[in-house]
């Protein structure tokens, strides 16, 4: 189900009326810097063991170094640093068994959009076009973002590509350079998760550059999240070559929870599925995210606690989600035309 203009139209009402982020103070570094700081020890001992050989770029300065691999394995990273040896890759556990692909939807729009890319490299050349993309994935908290993000680091990982977590702007733009120096060619999504918490502690206008290209990393797609699209600004959320698609990541529908629901069953649990009226369940979830369906199937089949209240809970909890997201604007309309499309 490719984006819709009422999905469109839905974005731009909740942008209107928002402070922009320039006008917002920024939390700068140093709630993060005493966390750098207590994982700086581990990990400069981890990366001094281990030294079997030797590197020198001109024969005559040998420097002491650990094993040495010609390319990264295809995973997820993070970009950080050391004072021993300065910047570094390192590799985060990911799992992605047991993903569910929800077909004709919006989350199966972005892997195919990002698949399609891949496989189109040759035209962007043709057209002399950088070879970047940008998408931006807004929703409600706990609608399947995470699981659309899983299923495209799956994909970019059987490219032989990497996927970088993106974290501090400087870090990345250096760490960016000395990959595109090793591996010119390696296929590589940039994952921005909560973009707008991003934007609340750099400076915008780095994390700008770096969506513009200025550093010319090639490539590329830009994958990023949010929760709150009203946070972000007209000069991120409404300009392509910075986001060229954002598509919304909503609520499940029937036939999305029926799949849901049976492949949770199909792992482990075939003989379990006979005793619940998975229907049922479909009908009472409607307007839930994925995240509620995890916890009714866990609740219902792990602790067997009773259906009726377990679905009472749920909403209840859902109801007060809503409350705290309701009347959230986003957008760039006159006021007047804003109150037209309300009517």
């Amino acid at each position: 189900m490719p984006t819709t203009e009422n999905e469109e139209k839905e974005l731009n009402i909740l942008l209107v009326n928002q402070d922009s982020p320039e006008k917002s103070q920024r939390k700068k570094r140093s709630k993060q810097s005493g966390e750098e700081k207590e994982e700086a020890s581990d990990d400069e001992s981890q990366l001094q063991r281990r030294l079997i050989q030797w590197t020198t770029h001109d024969k005559k300065v040998f420097v002491p170094s650990t094993y040495s691999m010609r390319r990264l394995v295809p995973g997820l990273y993070e970009i950080d640093h050391s004072n021993t040896v300065g910047l570094y890759f390192r590799k985060v556990s990911l799992g992605t068994e047991g993903l569910v692909r929800f077909k004709e939807t919006n989350s199966d729009e972005v892997v195919k959009e990002i698949e399609t890319f891949w496989e189109r490299e040759h035209l962007f050349e043709k057209f002399d076009l950088a070879f970047k993309r940008g998408i931006l994935l807004w929703g409600p908290p706990g609608s399947g973002k995470t699981c659309t993000i899983k299923m495209v680091i799956e994909d970019i990982i059987k490219r032989k590509g990497i996927v970088l977590k993106f974290t501090n702007p400087t870090f990345f733009v250096a760490g960016t350079r000395m990959l595109r120096e090793i591996e010119p060619d390696t296929p590589c999504v940039v994952l921005m998760e909560d973009l707008d918490s991003i934007l609340e502690t750099y400076n915008e206008s780095e994390v700008i550059n770096i969506l513009d290209g200025v550093d010319m990393i090639n490539k590329v797609v830009y994958l990023a999240t949010t929760n709150y699209p009203e946070k972000l600004g007209a000069r991120i959320v409404n300009r392509p070559s910075r986001f060229d698609k954002r598509i919304k990541i909503g609520k499940p529908n029937a036939e999305s929870r029926k799949t849901y629901f049976e492949h949770l069953f199909n792992a482990n649990g075939k003989e379990l599925r006979k005793k619940f009226n998975v229907d049922q369940w479909v009908k009472d979830t409607d307007d839930l995210s994925i995240a509620h369906l995890k916890e009714l199937f866990t609740s219902l089949v792990i602790f067997e606690n009773d259906y009726k209240q377990s679905i009472i809970r749920l909403k209840s909890m859902k109801d007060h989600l809503d409350a705290v997201h309701e009347n959230r604007r986003v957008g760039f309309f006159k006021k007047d035309e804003l109150d037209d499309s309300e009517e």
